[in-house]
């Protein structure tokens, strides 16, 4: 405070423009020491939009459709049960993962889906799984297969238990063909229409001969050809030995018999 000429008493009225101006001073000071902080938010953005999901199998993929109405279809083409038998043998041969699908309507009997899968075992699937049961049913066939499969005898994988590859049986099985095209040929003269297939199971020894072997199933309906089958087995199978004295395999090979 400061007296005020010709004025008697002390001075009431502050100044206040000097504080103003440090109070200034000071908050420049403090903004231009104090860094500027910029909130940010990451935003990852898709590089391209994924196709929707189809309902289409993978290529390499086997799915058997049961229709309510007793049809079949193989990945959505209609054929018989005879041909799914020969594509499944055919396809599983070269595929890496041979695995089948059974996909029924909610109305097929359940001894019919076991049948399917009972098909794709004996077909070389290692692995048969049962696709979601829909109210809907498969998804519709888009075409239709022809009826009739080349003539001659088809061999599937073969299913082997112990000290054998694949590999090895379908080696010890080759020579044995002819013999049993020759076989199919004899049956076809009894029958023209002759077809089915027939499950081949042999018993390998030690040193690669044949301990036992037989028809374990057939549906050709023809008892000479399954003996003759047999025969041939008997007579012309062998195997290289198993490199183990103690070991012994079981071989089992599907065979699919065709009139074309």
């Amino acid at each position: 405070m400061g007296a005020q000429l010709h004025t008697k008493g002390a001075m009431s009225d502050l100044n206040l423009t000097p504080l103003i101006d440090i109070v200034l001073v000071v908050l420049i000071i403090m903004m231009v020491n104090i860094p500027i902080q910029v909130e940010e938010m990451g935003v990852k953005l898709p590089a391209s939009v994924p196709p929707p999901p189809s309902n289409e199998p993978p290529p390499d993929q086997l799915v058997i459709a049961l229709y309510d109405d007793g049809t079949l279809a193989l990945n959505r083409r209609m054929m018989t049960e005879e041909v799914v038998q020969y594509e499944v043998m055919r396809r599983l041969r070269s595929a890496e993962h041979k695995a089948v699908f059974i996909d029924a309507g909610p109305t097929v009997l359940y001894g019919r889906v076991v049948d399917m899968m009972d098909l794709a075992r004996e077909g070389g699937a290692d692995k048969v799984g049962l696709a979601k049961l829909k109210d809907q049913g498969p998804l519709p066939p888009t075409e239709v297969a022809p009826g009739s499969l080349p003539k001659g005898v088809t061999v599937g994988l073969a299913s082997v238990i112990g000290a054998m590859s694949q590999k090895e049986a379908d080696e010890g099985l080759a020579p044995v063909m002819p013999t049993i095209m020759g076989c199919y040929e004899q049956a076809l003269g009894r029958k023209p229409d002759a077809s089915g297939r027939i499950m081949l199971m042999v018993t390998v020894a030690p040193d690669g001969s044949l301990m036992s072997q037989e028809v374990t199933s057939s549906n050709v309906g023809d008892d000479e050809l399954d003996a003759c089958v047999v025969q041939a087995a008997t007579l012309k199978l062998r195997f290289e030995p198993l490199g183990d004295p103690t070991k012994t395999a079981r071989v089992q090979f599907p065979l699919l018999f065709s009139p074309g």
